[in-house]
């Protein structure tokens, strides 16, 4: 039995993401969900959190915060059931007094050993988005070698999953995981999706005028650069959809996209994600810079913060 754990708030935000997971996995009877919510006290609210939702169960004795959180994990469990998941395959955590949420769902899911952590994003203006302290992105970035699936409703109405493979070494662990969890979802149609970096600084002018013979080499050493990098990636995206057929997906429904960058990685990744209303995106969190601050760079950090409508997975 595998287990995600779902990270839940109350609000009606919250319950929408319930919903369109609940609607996503309802066929899935080897999974079984833990709905996990933290009761957040006052001392670590953020000054523009302290007019949001959790404010009524600030400050308050522990019995009436767990009645309170017992109220939104009942909500949530009652969204889920309604969507078609069973009931089964349900479990119900509670956090009260936590002064972290971000660090609490991480903590929760190393104790029960679950890999894959779902949350929500509120719907705060995009400046607030950005906010080190989101708790979604504070989970996307401190969880290690977790799966975390952030969910910004509404989602796209679409069937379409993407698998934005940035590199060959993770090539392999996107197209397990995408296997592992979506393939036995009915109706999805799979793109593997690669966009081929700039050229590299080796292959740029050298400071001066080059000559018919130099520019002929130049260009027969760009051609093979990216024929080689090229063929690297069509053999990643080959073996990718070996995995998913292996899982019972019909290849008919696998298509592969190698595209060259047109604006920058990651906007021509959004760019692709608004074109075809992707529901699902699935790529790596290797991006992350090691010990930084979550907002100096990365490519899936800008899909995070700029992508609307997705159930977005990144894999650790």
């Amino acid at each position: 039995m595998q287990k995600v754990l779902m990270a839940v708030d109350g609000t009606s935000r919250g319950l929408e993401m319930v919903s369109v997971l609940g609607r996503l996995l309802k066929d899935r009877k080897d999974i079984e969900v833990v709905l996990f919510h933290c009761v957040q006290n006052i001392a670590a609210l953020l000054p523009e959190d302290i007019c949001m939702d959790v404010v009524e169960s600030c400050n308050l004795a522990y019995d009436t915060q767990e009645r309170l959180g017992q109220a939104v994990l009942k909500a949530s469990s009652d969204r889920l059931t309604e969507a078609g998941f069973p009931q089964s395959n349900i479990e119900l955590r509670l956090k009260v007094d936590s002064s972290d949420p971000a660090l609490d769902i991480i903590e929760q899911a190393n104790i029960e050993k679950i890999r894959t952590i779902a949350v929500g994003r509120r719907g705060r203006s995009q400046v607030g988005a950005l906010l080190l302290g989101s708790v979604s992105a504070k989970v996307a970035q401190y969880a290690g070698d977790k799966v975390v699936w952030v969910v910004d409703v509404p989602v796209n109405d679409s069937m379409e999953v993407l698998i934005a493979m940035e590199g060959t070494p993770e090539s392999r662990a996107l197209s397990e995981y995408t296997a592992e969890f979506f393939a036995p979802c009915q109706g999805l149609r799979y793109s593997f999706l690669h966009i081929v970096p700039p050229l590299p600084p080796e292959f740029w002018d050298d400071g001066h005028i080059l000559t018919e013979s130099e520019q002929e080499q130049r260009r027969e050493r760009v051609e093979k650069w990216r024929a080689d990098w090229t063929g690297a990636v069509e053999r990643s995206m080959s073996e990718g959809g070996d995995i998913l057929a292996d899982h019972g997906v019909n290849l008919q429904k696998v298509e592969t996209l190698i595209l060259r960058t047109r604006e920058g990685i990651a906007r021509d990744l959004l760019n692709e994600i608004e074109a075809h209303k992707f529901r699902i995106v699935v790529m790596g969190r290797k991006s992350y810079p090691g010990e930084k601050p979550f907002l100096l760079g990365g490519h899936a950090s800008r899909i995070l913060q700029h992508s609307k409508g997705v159930i977005l997975c990144l894999v650790g």
